[in-house]
């Protein structure tokens, strides 16, 4: 049986190597440069990434040692990690909608990417004390009070509900 520990090892380095992947075929794009497959290889590393997530996000949840996420960087890995998988599934949408992969398109795409690299760089520092972020706070945890969170949910119900087509009759 492998334990919690060693498989949410082996789910992140899956998740990161995508990840990494895609953020390369990703820059490859915005630069215009390299083969014709970068497209394909970036949107499918992306995805392969994105579907490793939840492992890893799971194994680290139950390989923690105490009663949840009780520490900042806990907190904020899951919340940079949860930003770049929406990021991620933004960029597989609008790609799968028919939109061209302009410079954009690419950018957000190496957003994701950072932001992932970014929640393997603290988990680094949070298991090993061992980190390349040195100037990256870890241990404040940005959350948005209630009162903001609501505003931005009636914002966006407030958009949605309105339609951006205009019919003609």
């Amino acid at each position: 049986m492998i334990s919690a520990g060693t498989f949410h090892v082996i789910s992140t380095e899956l998740t990161v190597g995508m990840f990494a992947l895609a953020g390369i075929a990703f820059l490859l794009c915005a630069l215009q440069k390299g083969p014709e497959s970068r497209e394909a290889v970036a949107h499918w590393a992306l995805l392969g990434g994105l579907i490793a997530t939840p492992l890893a996000i799971i194994s680290g949840v139950n390989s923690v040692s105490g009663e949840g996420i009780d520490n900042p960087m806990l907190a904020n890995k899951m919340l940079l990690s949860m930003t770049s998988a929406g990021l991620a599934v933004g960029v597989l949408l609008r790609k799968k909608w028919g939109a061209s992969v302009d410079l954009r398109h690419s950018s957000i795409g190496m957003v994701s990417v950072a932001l992932m690299l970014t929640t393997a760089g603290i988990g680094g520092e949070y298991s090993r004390g061992e980190t390349l972020l040195l100037f990256i706070p870890k241990e404040t945890v940005l959350l948005f009070p209630v009162w903001a969170s609501i505003a931005i949910m009636i914002l966006g119900l407030a958009i949605v509900g309105k339609s951006t087509v205009q019919h003609r009759s």
